[in-house]
């Protein structure tokens, strides 16, 4: 093996004897996100889904298997914009045209994901067709805590990452995420109309601010 996958490996905290598939020597290097994709510790997606209101129990099954370990039989819902809330929580359609942050139902989710006893939702204003990732990534992260493990997931543009806080910040340091230079990469693609609280995770100091405004956003409920 050679000694960079190595180093990448042990920041990612994946296990001595975790079995990858070696890189095609056959090809250039691999791009770097093929690379955590190959050790699974990575996934891309297409970040526009094409209609409104945004189905995003897709983004979330692709994203599962990925924590697949630590989540399983974790199961997800959503209510969409318009919808009323049939899990009984929260300020459903029935309320009006506005709820309490006054800005209507008509563009307001709910996600929610539940594991281990507990039932972890979010909710949002968007009137965009684009998936909110980090809302997605922001409740399976809250479960991730609550497993007691450090992995956790950060979205870096259509790059999804998983590994623990301080060994991404370190990766992305040591150049294992080509372009960072002490300012960033700056992934343009068009996210105005999502709430504020979304950042994307270019530099070791934004991958702790997109988690902690992730995890502040969550509330948290014991399901029986």
């Amino acid at each position: 093996m050679a000694p960079k996958e190595q180093r990448l490996r042990e920041l990612l905290q994946l296990p001595p004897a975790a079995a990858v598939p070696a890189a095609d020597a056959s090809w250039p290097d691999e791009y770097w996100d093929e690379t955590f994709m190959r050790l699974g510790r990575g996934y891309v997606f297409e970040p526009d889904a094409g209609d409104f209101p945004v189905d995003h129990s897709r983004l979330m099954a692709e994203l599962l298997p990925l924590v697949s370990p630590w989540l399983a039989g974790a199961r997800f819902s959503q209510v969409l914009p318009g919808q009323g809330d049939l899990a009984g929580e929260g300020w459903g359609a029935s309320f009006g045209e506005e709820d309490r942050e006054g800005r209507g139902v008509a563009y307001r989710y709910t996600l929610r994901l539940t594991h281990g006893g507990h039932r972890y939702g979010v909710t949002f204003h968007d009137s965009s067709e684009y998936y909110n990732l980090n809302a997605v990534l922001a409740l399976l992260n809250a479960a991730l805590e609550s497993c007691g493990t450090p992995l956790r997931l950060f979205g870096l543009g259509n790059v999804v990452l998983l590994g623990p806080l301080g060994g991404l910040q370190q990766a992305l340091r040591e150049g294992f995420i080509p372009g960072f230079e002490g300012e960033g990469i700056h992934e343009e693609w068009e996210l105005e109309a999502i709430d504020a609280w979304c950042e994307s995770g270019d530099t070791p100091e934004s991958l702790a601010r997109q988690l902690e405004k992730g995890l502040r956003r969550v509330q948290v409920s014991l399901v029986v």
